[in-house]
Order: structure tokens, then sequence, then C-alpha cells
């Protein structure tokens, strides 16, 4: 097998965007927050297959949260710098544990060329859970794109809430990565 080609912060992007529900969530944020300390390795496929395999680590300690949205759109002025430092607290504390569950890792098992775009199915290892996940990767201009859904409880993570769960994240996540199509 070939050498694998190692992609990782700030070339490599791993962005995680939440959604807030209940009864207070009008006056709660959806959140952006980038991974700061991600790295993707891919080995080059034989013949016409451009990828044989994929792996990749996501340090969940570099979690820090670029802003609030609305409707999908930034407001960095939103949150304060102690706002953006208390929900990271949160994040690391309480709902992903980072000093028990200290990496997060996906290691492919398949990757399949999939006219110009590629699917891939491997194991994310999350909060101490495995799980198979499959994944479309598409080229978005210069860069490698793949978006996907994952489902907090699905890895053993209860959703963060506060005011007696009038106020929560909703348990699904947006996941969001991308690196260079060079």
């Amino acid at each position: 097998m070939s050498e694998p080609i190692v992609v990782t912060s700030p070339s490599a992007n791993c962005h995680v965007f939440t959604f807030k529900e209940g009864l207070l969530s009008g006056v709660a944020h959806d959140l952006k927050i980038v991974v700061e300390r991600c790295s993707i390795s891919y080995w080059p496929g034989a013949d016409s297959q451009a990828v044989s395999r994929i792996e990749a680590s996501f340090d969940p300690k570099s979690l820090r949260v670029v802003c609030a949205q609305r409707d999908g759109h930034d407001q960095p002025s939103a949150l304060s710098a102690d706002n953006r430092a208390e929900i990271e607290r949160n994040i690391l504390r309480d709902v992903l544990q980072a000093d028990r569950f200290s990496d997060i890792r996906f290691v492919s098992s398949q990757v399949s060329d999939r006219a110009g775009s590629f699917e891939v199915v491997g194991e994310l290892t999350l909060h101490g859970q495995r799980r198979t996940l499959t994944a479309q990767v598409r080229r978005q201009g210069d860069r490698w794109v793949s978006s996907l859904r994952l489902h907090q409880p699905d890895f053993g993570i209860k959703p963060y809430s506060a005011a007696f769960g009038t106020l929560r994240v909703k348990p699904e996540l947006l996941l969001t990565v991308s690196i260079p199509a060079t």
C-alpha cells in the first residue's frame, strides 16, 4: 500500500453545527463550532480509484465556538467571549466528557467512486462508542467536502440542556469536513 497523504488543521476543516429547541429556544442560539486540531489521512487508490482508504482524528479538547447562528447565518456579535468560553467548558466537561474520552476517530472500511464524488463507509469512535457511518464526499470548488448528521444519543451522549430542560440542544448535529482537492 502506498504512503498516505496527510492533511492537518488549518487545511483540514471540521465544523459542528448545533441547533436549539425547547420552550426557551427563542432566547438561545444555534452554534457554529470549529475543531481546531484535526488530521485526515487518505491513501491513493490503484487504477481508476482515486482513494482507497481514509482515516481521521479530531481532538475534542480543541473545539471552539466560532459564533452563534440564526437561520444558518453567522451572528458574530451575538455571544461575548465569556459566553463562548462557558459554552466550550460545558461541551468539554458535560457533553463530550473530553477528559474521559480524549479522541474522536474515523476509519473507513470502504471507499467507492460515485461519478465525481465518493461514498465512504467506516466506523466513527466518539464518546467511547463505535458506530458505522456512510458519508458522501463531493467536490465543491477547490475542496472535497462531506456533510453528515450525527444523532448524539447513538454515541451515548446526552444533548446539553439547561433551565430544567426548557432550553436544550437538539439531539441531531450537523458535521462538515473539508480538505483541499489538490
